[in-house]
């Protein structure tokens, strides 16, 4: 069976308002046996919730995007802290820092960061995290996290860097203190070379994959919305940079996510 895991996805977005089922259904019959939907403010963590709910194959992550930071209060992290206690929320996330367009102050960025990793420390869940422009500043606070999370060499990771926009070097830093690599539909750009150097550089066992559907389609659908199923897209091209299968960049990255979760996928979901 040929199963794949989209580690970060917003079918939330109203970009799904029409045919969300219909989205879910050809991920499903596309083989993607996992889904993580990642909430990034108050009311898509309550649309995510939902949509989890109902379906066996989609997973729940609930936070607050760095854009949404200047806004966020005492009250809605303490509203975020009960939502990921949840024994049906497996990550927190969307957070992060976004010092590219700076929509929210740096400062105010900060400071939601740190109180969303402690929510993560205190629920013992792990974190995916949105990093543009900041990838070094983001590195103490996920090393401080991990550090509370008791994570060492050989033990389950603690983070996902999604879509991470970095470097190879700067990637390897953040294998180093527990987190995984998401690597997205982007990779099939001709300009992304760095991309397929993260893909090829980095062990295996540090990669997952990703479609940040609705946004980041493969380079054959530019323009067009993305969605779950094209996540093959982005399994393809890592396995072409690797020199490896289709089918085992598949399986790894699915258990990676499988595990960094802590989740089992629903055996009817999958394609021979």
């Amino acid at each position: 069976m040929r199963v794949a895991f989209d580690s970060h996805a917003h079918l939330q977005d109203p970009a799904f308002e029409r045919d969300r089922e219909k989205v879910i259904a050809r991920a499903e019959e596309a083989g993607v046996s996992g889904m993580l939907l990642c909430g990034y403010d108050t009311h898509s963590n309550l649309e995510t919730l939902a949509i989890a709910a109902g379906h066996p194959a989609v997973f729940a992550a609930v936070g607050f995007h760095p854009h949404e930071a200047k806004d966020v209060t005492a009250e809605m992290l303490e509203t975020l802290a009960g939502q990921a206690a949840r024994p049906d929320v497996v990550a927190v996330g969307e957070i992060g820092l976004d010092f590219y367009r700076d929509h929210s102050p740096q400062d105010a960025q900060l400071r939601v960061l740190k109180a969303q990793l402690e929510i993560a420390e205190a629920v013992a869940k792990p974190v995916s995290v949105h990093s543009r422009a900041a990838e070094d500043a983001c590195l103490e606070p996920l090393s401080a996290y991990a550090a509370g999370r008791g994570w060492a060499p050989g033990t389950p990771p603690v983070g996902i860097m999604h879509c991470f926009g970095g470097t190879l070097e700067q990637a390897r830093r953040y294998v180093d203190v527990g987190f995984l690599i998401s690597i997205a539909c982007p990779i099939t750009y001709p300009s992304n070379e760095e991309s397929r150097r993260m893909a090829a550089g980095l062990p295996l066992e540090a990669i997952v994959v990703e479609t940040d559907s609705p946004y980041l389609p493969p380079q054959k659908l530019r323009g067009r919305r993305n969605e779950p199923a094209n996540v093959w897209r982005a399994i393809e091209a890592v396995a072409a940079a690797r020199g490896e299968s289709v089918a085992s960049v598949a399986a790894a990255t699915t258990h990676n996510a499988t595990r960094i979760f802590g989740v089992t996928l629903p055996t009817k979901v999958g394609i021979s």
